[in-house]
């Protein structure tokens, strides 16, 4: 699934971005706005996709003097799978926090972290997830490895992206490599379970 353009799951045209665009905004835009905020294709082309939208009445118009400005029908039938298309990342990270929540073995920490946290995953990004696994958890338990399996093969049915799961238990943060990736989860990622500023007091406490 490309995050960044949620649409391309249905539609790979230009209406399908323009749609996202305007489903994620609550004002109306020009075609030339529109070009803009979208930054690829030509203007006349991102007016004609406007305009084969609206005589589909999932797209209002409103002519101001010279200028047109056109706007999501939020009372279209359609409008609300739009919206949910729109909203693909959200949906996943909801479900990720509904699956760890109702994990046997809850992790101390999960972070989704990297493109997809920044919505700018692409379809052959992976989607990437750090664990920290509680002390009292064993890194070879059957029922932490099988959460572990059962949640990267969701995450894949659901997105259609490989499900990258970076797994590490509290006495693992030392590791240079694992801080650096720890930092940027810290600093971009995005909590699925437990409060994410744990695994910077998880770091001090390992410098200290």
């Amino acid at each position: 699934m490309d995050f960044s353009r949620p649409l391309r799951v249905v539609t790979p045209t230009l209406e399908g971005d323009v749609l996202t665009l305007l489903a994620r905004a609550n004002e109306s835009f020009t075609g030339r706005q529109l070009h803009r905020l979208l930054g690829r294709a030509s203007e006349p082309g991102v007016r004609k996709a406007a305009e084969r939208l609206a005589a589909q009445g999932i797209v209002m118009t409103r002519q101001v003097g010279k200028a047109k400005f056109y706007r999501l029908n939020r009372q279209h039938l359609a409008a609300p799978y739009v919206e949910g298309l729109a909203d693909l990342r959200a949906t996943l990270i909801d479900r990720l926090r509904g699956s760890l929540g109702d994990w046997e073995e809850p992790p101390l920490v999960a972070v989704l972290f990297g493109s997809a946290a920044l919505g700018e995953a692409t379809a052959r990004s992976d989607l990437d997830l750090l664990l920290v696994r509680r002390r009292d958890v064993g890194e070879d338990s059957a029922v932490w490895q099988g959460q572990i399996s059962k949640l990267g093969r969701e995450a894949t049915e659901w997105t259609g992206n490989d499900a990258r799961i970076l797994e590490y238990g509290e006495d693992e943060l030392e590791d240079p490599a694992v801080v650096d990736l720890v930092e940027n989860a810290i600093d971009h990622g995005i909590e699925l379970f437990g409060p994410r500023g744990l695994l910077r007091r998880l770091l001090k406490g390992r410098e200290g």
